[in-house]
């Protein structure tokens, strides 16, 4: 197999997309060379023809590697895992048939799961903060803590060992689910209850970059009033 070049990856990305920062943050923390060109919230570039000719959905995040262009957060994750070798047993993507299994049950579960603490409690408590929440936007608030219960339910049960994908390591699958549970933490709701959840949260804080990449998502949360939303 033809192995490709090492050159810079060009990624386009915001630290307030989650599924950004779940890319900026792997691409950190294995020390990856990479230009970021950083797309805020509402830039007029995501209207712009080149950027609809990378992502036809224009949205965020988007990597050009070359010639290559790929779409979708979770897709990325996978991709830099296999073009990088993170591969090895204890990496991020390991070869290892069941772990990797696990990795991907994990991702796949995620936008219907996970995911949904950013479309039904993040985005519309933006939306009321600002004043625009929608009739939908309110009754997505109004099932939070059902979502959280739910979620952090199945968490629990899927952290048998130290982390997600029944690892004692970090895999792609806990960036990328860190990176939805961050902001909860930020606006104010507590995890005690789910004691496997706390101590992989705290695990998570601690991995090399977590700070830098979240420093922007924190500021945001103040500007916006989201701190202790959840009070």
């Amino acid at each position: 197999m033809k192995h490709l070049a090492i050159v810079a990856l060009q990624l386009y990305a915001n630290f307030i997309s989650q599924p950004s920062r779940s890319v900026i943050w792997v691409l950190k923390v294995k020390n990856v060379d990479f230009n970021l060109v950083e797309m805020n919230p509402g830039a007029d570039f995501f209207k712009s023809d080149e950027f609809g000719a990378l992502n036809p959905n224009r949205f965020v995040p988007v990597i050009k590697d070359e010639d290559f262009v790929l779409t979708e957060g979770m897709a990325i994750l996978q991709y830099l895992g296999d073009r990088f070798n993170w591969t090895g047993p204890a990496d991020l993507y390991p070869n290892d048939i069941r772990v990797r299994a696990k990795i991907d049950e994990y991702l796949h579960w995620h936008h219907t799961n996970t995911r949904l603490f950013t479309i039904n409690i993040f985005r519309p408590a933006t939306a009321q903060r600002n004043n625009s929440a929608t009739g939908k936007d309110l009754e997505a608030l109004g099932g939070t803590d059902d979502l959280i219960a739910k979620v952090f339910g199945l968490l629990e049960v899927f952290l048998v060992n130290d982390y997600i994908a029944h690892t004692n390591f970090p895999t792609i699958a806990d960036f990328a689910a860190y990176c939805e549970i961050d902001q909860l933490g930020m606006m104010g709701f507590q995890f005690s209850q789910y004691p496997k959840v706390s101590a992989w949260i705290g695990r998570m804080k601690k991995t090399a970059y977590n700070e830098e990449v979240h420093q922007k998502l924190e500021v945001y949360v103040d500007e916006r009033g989201l701190r202790n939303f959840h009070s």
